[in-house]
Formats: structure tokens, C-alpha cells, sequence
């Protein structure tokens, strides 16, 4: 008697069905991440001299990528430079303005430009979209590439 004068009024005890209960809802909600481990990181060096579109990172069959972190480093001296980042495979950042992550500034020798986004939060491409980036001058020098991301749905 004691437990039932402690519930609610309204209080009606239902059972989930079994799928919901076994995995969480899991498959029924659409982006759905399943822990940390999900987070993916990737390193790239570029050492290519030119302003040329490249392809950071490309999600698998049928996924998108969501940002969480990006860093831009410079280890030798060679001026601050602006590095565009976006989704697709446009020549440049102004060809699809809505897909931009932003310029990046770097900095020069041996510092680093990162941003940050909470999970969940960060810009996301669509479906099959890659992270592309340029360099709006020419650099003389190679810059390395942390980017950290999870695949989605």
C-alpha cells in the first residue's frame, strides 16, 4: 500500500516492446550515435604548393560526416595563411556558400588554428558529401590536418 500511495495519480505502468528495450531505440532514431568510440580522427599532410580544391576526408557508402573538432597546423615559418573549408567537391568555397565550415586562419611557424564543436553540434554534409578544403594563397610550406568526425545516417 505504501508503493502505491507514493506514485502519481496518472501513474499507468506500460511495458516497451522488446526491440525498444533490447536496443535502446536505437534503430528507430535517425543519426543515431551509438557511443564515443563513433568518433573517428584523421591526420592528412599537405604538402601540395597550389590553390587547388582537396578532398580531407570522404564518408563511407550512404553516411554523412559530422565535424567535431578540425586543426590546422603550420610547423615552419611561412606567413599566416587562410585555408577554406567546406562540404562537396566545388572549386571553392564561394561555389556552395551554404556547405562552408569557414575560413580557417593559421597562423604562422609552428602554431596551430582549431575549432571546436560539442557532439552532435558541429556542421554536417550530406549523404556521400566529402569535406573538402583550399588554400586561398599559395603556400610554400606543408600543413597538417587533424579532423575529428563521426558518420552518420
Amino acid at each position: 500500500m505504501a508503493d502505491e500511495q507514493r506514485r502519481r495519480s496518472d501513474y499507468a505502468p506500460t511495458v516497451r516492446p522488446r526491440a525498444a528495450r533490447q536496443d535502446g531505440l536505437r534503430r528507430y532514431t535517425p543519426g543515431y550515435l551509438m557511443d564515443l568510440s563513433d568518433t573517428q580522427t584523421m591526420f592528412y599532410n599537405d604538402s601540395a604548393r597550389n590553390t587547388d580544391r582537396r578532398t580531407l576526408v570522404s564518408p563511407r557508402q550512404g553516411k554523412r560526416l559530422r565535424l567535431i573538432n578540425l586543426t590546422v597546423y603550420q610547423p615552419t615559418s611561412d606567413n599566416p595563411h587562410f585555408c577554406e573549408v567546406y562540404f562537396g567537391k566545388g572549386s571553392t568555397i564561394a561555389s556552395s556558400p551554404r556547405r562552408a565550415v569557414g575560413y580557417v586562419r593559421v597562423p604562422d611557424h609552428g602554431t596551430g588554428s582549431t575549432r571546436t564543436w560539442g557532439r552532435g553540434a558541429g556542421p554536417a554534409g550530406e549523404r556521400n558529401e566529402p569535406l573538402s578544403f583550399r588554400w586561398v594563397t599559395r603556400p610554400t610550406t606543408s600543413h597538417k590536418f587533424i579532423v575529428e568526425y563521426t558518420e552518420e545516417r
